[in-house]
C-alpha cells in the first residue's frame, strides 16, 4: 500500500460495498476468509471470499468478494451504510444479558432452599470482558459478578452471580446486569 492509505474499500459481487479504516484492516484478527471448519466457505457464508473484522457490527463483514481497493483520506470511500446517513462508528457495542432466571420469573421465600442461581453472558466485541456488575435493587447498588468462562477478547464470556441471590423479603426485584 501507498504511505497515504487510509480506508479499504470492499466491493461484493451483489453490488454491496463497505470500508473499513485501513488500520484495522492491517490488524491481525481482520481476515480474508476462505474456509469454515477446514472446507470451502459456503455460497451463503459468502464464497468465495469474505471479510471479517471482530470488533465490528456485521455489515462491515462483506460476503462474495470481488475486489478490495485502498482509498487516501480525501477519496469518497463510503460504503453503503455511510451513504445512507448512518456511522461512521460502526463498533460493536459492549453487551450483556441474565439468561437465569428466565424473565418474569416468580419465586416464593418461604419456599427457597438455596439462593437463587442468577448468570449470563457478556460480550465486547474485540475488547473482551473484564467485568460484570450486577444489580439487584434496580441499580441502587452493584457488585462484582464471576466471570467463570473468559472467551477471550473475540468472544462471548460466561458469569454467574457469586453464591446466587437471596431476595431479603417478599416484593418485586429488577436484576439488572
Amino acid at each position: 500500500p501507498l504511505s497515504d492509505a487510509a480506508r479499504v474499500r470492499l466491493h461484493g459481487v451483489d453490488n454491496y460495498t463497505d470500508t473499513i479504516p485501513f488500520e484495522k484492516a492491517m490488524e491481525p484478527t481482520t481476515l480474508l476468509a476462505y474456509e469454515m471448519n477446514g472446507v470451502p466457505l459456503p455460497d451463503r457464508h459468502g464464497y468465495p471470499l469474505r471479510v471479517i473484522v471482530p470488533g465490528y457490527f456485521g455489515e462491515k463483514h462483506v460476503k462474495w468478494l470481488t475486489r478490495v481497493e485502498l482509498t487516501n483520506a480525501n477519496a469518497n470511500a463510503k460504503g453503503f451504510y455511510e451513504t445512507q446517513g448512518w456511522g461512521p462508528n460502526f463498533i460493536t457495542p459492549t453487551r450483556s444479558r441474565i439468561d437465569v432466571p428466565d424473565y418474569d420469573s416468580r419465586f416464593s421465600i418461604s419456599q427457597l432452599q438455596q439462593p437463587i442461581e442468577v448468570k449470563g453472558i457478556a460480550y465486547g466485541g474485540d475488547r473482551g470482558i473484564s467485568r460484570v456488575e450486577l444489580s439487584f435493587d434496580d441499580e441502587k447498588s452493584w457488585r462484582d459478578a464471576e466471570i467463570y468462562y473468559s472467551g477471550g477478547n473475540l468472544a462471548w464470556s460466561l458469569w454467574k452471580a457469586r453464591d446466587g441471590w437471596m431476595p431479603d423479603a417478599p416484593g418485586d426485584y429488577v436484576l439488572v446486569v
